[in-house]
């Protein structure tokens, strides 16, 4: 009795450091979800969602559509962009999409082109607020 308790106590420390990984090489089409972190090094043509980190990895190669709490950014993403609390995109990396995060760093030398938004409003969570956005970014893209 004693020791079942134990046992599940350690399962469920090993579940929280568990990683999901694409290793380089591997090519997925279709869309992922995921409840605990992810890191992509392949390519993956389809929606990304994940209520934890994503990490994009130097040759890493996403067509699609992002949802997650953070997000390093050091290869490639095609597509729209919502991080909850942080978007970071190092120097080597490129994103063409546009962006919807709590924080943003852009580092030196990194590529994007798209529209950003920024700060509280993003991560409130009602519908009419998310349309609120869209139709934001689609004015500015009206404007670039």
């Amino acid at each position: 009795m004693f020791g079942e308790k134990k046992m599940n106590k350690s399962t469920k420390q090993e579940s929280t450091s568990m990683l999901n990984s694409l290793v380089a090489g591997t090519f997925i089409t279709g869309n992922i979800s995921s409840k605990m972190d992810i890191r992509i090094d392949g390519k993956l043509e389809g929606t990304l969602n994940s209520e934890a980190k994503v990490v994009v990895g130097k040759n890493a190669l996403i067509i699609g559509n992002i949802v997650c709490q953070t997000i390093l950014i050091e290869g490639r993403v095609e597509g729209n962009i919502t991080a909850k609390e942080k978007l970071h995109i190092q120097s080597n990396g490129s994103v063409i999409g546009d962006l919807i995060t709590h924080k943003l760093i852009i580092e030196d030398g990194a590529n994007f082109n798209g529209a950003s938004i920024m700060g509280k409003a993003p991560l409130m969570k009602s519908t009419k607020n998310a349309e609120s956005q869209r139709t934001i970014l689609k004015e500015v893209q009206k404007v670039s």
